[in-house]
């Protein structure tokens, strides 16, 4: 009975140690693609919800039910930059897979910095090079290039896919469901009508879900 009872103690521990949620993925993401925060610097945002370095003031919200996470930074004065990123992840067959997502943005209007997926597999981390996404590379330049190749005309210059990419167009992680929402999103620092008069002729659409088919373990 004892030898028994020790078994499943150990069996709980062992899945407790294993199990990952979405603030272990955000401690494990290289800090280049965080702004740089430290694991401390995680660890005290994480306890304390905001965090104050020098000029810059981070704030985060945390839904480990629903596996997202969104980092919110600015600065405390002078400047009107922002960035926002998100994390969320997918439970796959025999790993997950995580996607990080960051806007910078200003007075003037936002865009894309960086869109990143990683796979979670025994312990390790390790970045997708390409997949699970149509246009997915990990080089950002090519992957947003042919990002916006699927929103706009056949016969488009590259110069205008160039402007389009810095023009509100963003990746927007799910904080409930699976899908990936990709958009040029409304800029409330600029007339409604600028966008459409200047790039509508341009574009196929500008909003898309990109659906996750579980079966698949793709976004299609």
């Amino acid at each position: 009975m004892k030898k028994t009872f020790y078994l499943a103690f150990l069996f709980l521990v062992v899945q407790h140690s294993n199990a990952q949620n979405i603030i272990d993925f955000f401690y494990s993401i290289p800090a280049e693609y965080v702004d740089n925060l430290s694991f401390i610097e995680r660890k005290n945002l994480v306890k304390n919800k905001s965090l104050e370095i020098s000029d810059m003031a981070y704030s985060l919200e945390c839904d480990v039910k629903n596996g997202y996470i969104r980092l919110g930074q600015s600065y405390t004065e002078g400047q009107s930059g922002y960035g926002v990123y998100e994390i969320a992840y997918w439970n796959l067959k025999n790993k997950k897979l995580i996607a990080l997502s960051s806007v910078l943005g200003s007075n003037g209007g936002f865009h894309q910095h960086n869109f990143k997926l990683f796979e979670y597999k025994n312990g390790s981390l390790s970045e997708v090079k390409n997949g699970y996404l149509k246009s997915y590379t990990s080089n950002f330049d090519v992957f947003i290039n042919n990002l916006v190749t699927e929103f706009t005309k056949s016969n488009t210059k590259q110069s205008i896919k160039e402007e389009l990419s810095d023009l509100q167009f963003t990746i927007e992680l799910p904080r409930t469901g699976k899908n990936i929402k990709v958009a040029f999103e409304e800029n409330p620092m600029s007339s409604p009508e600028y966008f459409t008069k200047t790039y509508g002729k341009y574009l196929n659409f500008r909003e898309k879900t990109y659906k996750w088919n579980a079966v698949k373990e793709v976004f299609e």
